[in-house]
């Protein structure tokens, strides 16, 4: 059977290597870190993955974890005052799910080695790349995003419409009693976004919570906090001051653990997919390391899950012919036509909303079906080019869900909600 590399342990690489295996292929998965150290770390991410990735992960039999369901989506927008002038809710018609990601990583590495994976322990750069190449017969790397294989896949720069990251993220884990909807609560704002989310941690059933700022402005605040504590206290300053209808939210909660918090900026990018090695072998990019969008979309494990079966399809087809470079960018091509979807999703949500959008929005509190079909995008963004991509398509849309009355005016970035 074929011999398969792949750089990266984490929900592109395990996916793919796992489902390999089980079709008897020899898989090589070069992890950074041991099973252990990842489940004893620090938080690394955090996601919320939707029915068609949840659906893979039964069809493999790799959902081993009973995580509480996320059922609807919970949306407010601010307003002028205390109360949003936006607020609905919808219910999923399958529930997500979040699993910390250290969770998830350190099962999938012992069902790898159980069935009968080799996995590869250390760091692997550039430089080791050519030697992985020549002891198999296709080389994929999935080790996420960094700046470590940016000079072997370049920048698609007709593919990237921003070069600097757009949000400041703070992520933050915590146990305790928190009055919010069993599902995902997302609420947007002049400054940024923010969700609240259950979670299966490593503590156990947690919530997460993370704020999106935009760069410089009033939520850019997570590069001069330290500690846990003192993110706990920033982020409850956050919701009383840009959020005010949950200034409570956190008030009978507590971090999880001093290890579970998170800040960082990412920028948005797609790479070309093939590299070429200094003996001249090629090297197929996936998961972050080949498409990287911000988290404001809830987009990127869902994505890698993509993008994992897409290349086992493309993998499996290819049967004994070789794995060339025309074949690399086949099976790019064969993911890409669904991530180019999520990709123009997450970076739209990144600009200010246009007025079509806040008029979506809006009608959603009178229209059930438009808060439904809203919601469903963050499971099914090939639904948003043909809908909210394109103002006239969406505009229509509306119309012919009846007259538009009570519209509400959301501040735009650059205004503050009052706060009292």
């Amino acid at each position: 059977m074929r011999r398969i590399g792949i750089v990266g342990a984490g929900q592109a690489g395990l996916v793919l290597g796992i489902g390999l295996r089980q079709l008897g292929y020899d898989v090589t998965v070069f992890a950074e870190r041991a099973a252990e150290d990842v489940r004893g770390g620090r938080l690394v991410s955090n996601q919320c993955v939707f029915q068609p990735a949840l659906q893979r992960e039964r069809e493999l039999g790799i959902d081993f974890w009973a995580a509480p369901p996320i059922g609807e989506v919970d949306f407010a927008a601010a307003g002028e005052g205390v109360a949003p002038a936006i607020a609905w809710r919808a219910a999923l018609d399958r529930p997500a799910q979040s699993v910390d990601q250290r969770v998830k990583v350190a099962d999938w590495m012992a069902e790898f080695d159980r069935l009968g994976g080799d996995t590869w322990i250390g760091r692997v750069t550039p430089a080791d790349l050519d030697e992985h190449a020549r002891e198999v017969d296709l080389l994929i790397v999935a080790a996420g995003r960094g700046p470590q294989f940016d000079a072997l896949f370049p920048r698609d720069d007709d593919r990237s419409p921003y070069r600097e990251p757009q949000r400041a993220i703070g992520i933050l884990y915590v146990a305790g009693t928190l009055d919010a909807v069993p599902g995902l609560t997302f609420g947007m704002a002049p400054a940024g976004e923010f969700f609240l989310l259950p979670v299966l941690s490593v503590h156990g059933p947690v919530h997460g919570i993370g704020f999106f700022g935009h760069p410089g402005g009033p939520t850019d605040v997570w590069d001069g906090v330290t500690d846990v504590d003192q993110h706990y206290e920033t982020a409850r300053e956050l919701l009383r001051t840009h959020y005010p209808w949950q200034a409570a939210l956190l008030d009978n909660a507590h971090p999880a653990a001093p290890t579970e918090l998170l800040h960082g900026r990412i920028t948005p990018v797609v790479r070309h997919p093939v590299g070429t090695l200094p003996s001249g072998a090629k090297v197929l990019a996936m998961g972050d390391t080949a498409v990287t969008n911000d988290p404001v979309g809830g987009q990127g494990a869902n994505m890698a899950a993509r993008a994992a079966r897409a290349y086992q399809d493309a993998i499996v087809e290819r049967a004994d012919r070789p794995f060339d470079e025309e074949f690399m960018h086949a099976a790019f091509a064969r993911y890409w036509q669904h991530a180019r979807h999520a990709t123009r999703f997450t970076n739209d949500l990144l600009a200010p909303p246009p007025d079509h959008v806040l008029a979506t929005l809006d009608t959603a509190q009178r229209v059930p079906e438009v808060a439904h079909r809203f919601a469903h995008l963050f499971e099914n963004p090939a639904d948003y080019e043909g809908w909210l991509g394109d103002p006239e398509a969406a505009m229509a849309y509306l119309q012919s869900k009846g007259p538009r009355s009570g519209a509400q005016t959301v501040p735009r970035a650059g205004t503050e909600p009052a706060a009292k």
